[in-house]
This record gives C-alpha cells, structure tokens and sequence, in this order.
C-alpha cells in the first residue's frame, strides 16, 4: 500500500478509499484473495503440473517452476504471495493438508510448509498477510478455535495463534488487515460488539479492540482500509449516519466520522 506523502482533498481520500479493498468475505474461493505476483513469484501452469509456484528474472532462461507442490496435474494453487525478510510467504495445497501456510527461498529444497494449522486434510486457509514488527500476522482456522488471528516468524514453532478473540468455533473472523505505523488495524467480531475495528501490535495484549463504532451487536459494515498519512481510512456505519468515511490512529478517541457526506442516515460511499 503506497503511502502518500502530501496532502489531498477529501475527494481523493474518498476515491482511494472506494478503490483500495483488501478483500471480501472470509469465505471465498481463495484464488480471489491472491496477490498475484510478488518480488518475481507468481503463480501459473505449463499444462502438466497445474497451478504451482513459479519465479522469473525476466528471462526465458530465468522463468522457472519452483516446486511442484501439488505432484503431477494436482494444482497446489498458490495464493497471497507476500515478500517478507528476503523470503516468500504464501498458501498452498499439496493434495494431502488442505491450504496451508508455505515460505520459499526460490529454490525448490527451500519452498516448505511452514506449518499444518489445521492438522490433516482439512485447510487453514490463511488470508490477508501483512508485516506486523518482525512477525507477520495473518488469518487462519485451526479447526478448534475458528478463524482467529494467527503470527508467524516463518517457523514452525514460531507460528502460532495469537489471541483467541471471540471463543467457540466460529472465531472472530479477522480480515481486512493493513499495516499502518506500527499497528495492524483488522476487523472482527468478539461475539459481543458485532464486527468492529480492531487493532494489534504483534502481541495478545496488545490485541484490542479500538471503537465500537456502532454500539451493540450489529457491528458497523467495515470495509476498504486504506493508509493515508499515517492514519487509517476506511468504510463504515455507525447505525445512524450510512456508511460514511472514517479515519483512525489507533485509539478510540482519535477513531472518527471524516464527515457525513450524505447528511442524515443515508450512506454516501
């Protein structure tokens, strides 16, 4: 997400805002989520092996399939390809343990399962990567907790659920996640306040919920985070004014309606 340096008009916060989605529902077809080319990775098939993992240099010679995942026509179909600490971090099914998280070093003996989450054949389905410090947190059903907030240091052992934010097997459901400053702003739903805006510094602790913007268990429709100068912008409805345009950074005193475009409770965006 490219952050802009200088000020812009309230119109071009609105249209970024309106174009920068970071993904739909959590359920869907993960293909959707993919970020479709990172650092020379991408994802294709030669018409043999199905959709794997590919890197290039731009040359013939240097356009190559990393590894074979998914073995013979299988298609491992790799997705949320994200460069992080002179690696690759993705998601991808070998044909026996669902989607699961992967890393690679471009080499075939360095692209591995980082780690099975939901153990066996079912997926974890990790989504909506992002840096968060030295960690990178991500999305991701366990099978026992539900989709929770996951972190991972590209370790097995250093992968690991990092809060249990709405208990039972439905979990919270974290998406939309956006790096800004040092915070991680997502949404989810603990159960209690509905889907709201939520905020993370890579620790437990530092896991919180920022605003119940719209009071109750409705959750306020949050959608399309974008950064803008240090701050978060994004989509929301308060139960009384539409979806309107709302800014944060971080607390809730500072988490806010923009303006109410559309006056009343009709929604402008």
């Amino acid at each position: 997400m490219r952050v802009f340096r200088k000020k812009i008009p309230l119109l071009g916060l609105l249209l970024l805002v309106l174009l920068s989605g970071c993904g739909g529902q959590y359920d869907v077809e993960p293909d959707q989520h993919a970020a479709d080319f990172s650092e020379g990775f991408f994802a294709a098939s030669n018409g043999a092996n199905g959709r794997e993992l590919w890197r290039s240099d731009g040359t013939e010679s240097g356009t190559y399939m990393v590894r074979d995942i998914h073995p013979g026509k299988g298609e491992a179909r790799p997705y949320h390809l994200f460069h992080r600490n002179e690696g690759l971090l993705f998601a991808a099914n070998d044909g026996q343990r669902g989607f699961e998280l992967w890393c690679s070093d471009g080499t075939g003996e360095g692209t591995r399962m980082v780690r099975d989450i939901n153990s066996g054949p079912e997926s974890s389905f990790p989504l909506f990567l992002v840096p968060c410090g030295d960690l990178t947190c991500f999305s991701a059903d366990d099978g026992y907790y539900g989709k929770e907030l996951w972190v991972t240091d590209g370790s097995s052992h250093g992968t690991r659920l990092l809060k249990d934010i709405c208990r039972g097997r439905e979990g919270s459901r974290p998406n939309h996640l956006l790096q800004v400053g040092g915070l991680v702003f997502f949404g989810a739903d603990d159960g209690v306040h509905g889907h709201e805006l939520w905020a993370t510094d890579g620790t437990a602790e530092g896991t919180r919920l920022v605003k119940d913007i719209n009071r109750g268990r409705e959750g306020s429709s949050l959608f399309q985070f974008a950064e803008v100068n240090g701050q978060l912008f994004f989509r929301a409805n308060d139960g009384f004014h539409g979806h309107e345009l709302w800014m944060s950074d971080g607390t809730a005193e500072g988490t806010r309606m923009v303006r109410d475009i559309n006056t009343g409770s009709s929604s402008s965006i």
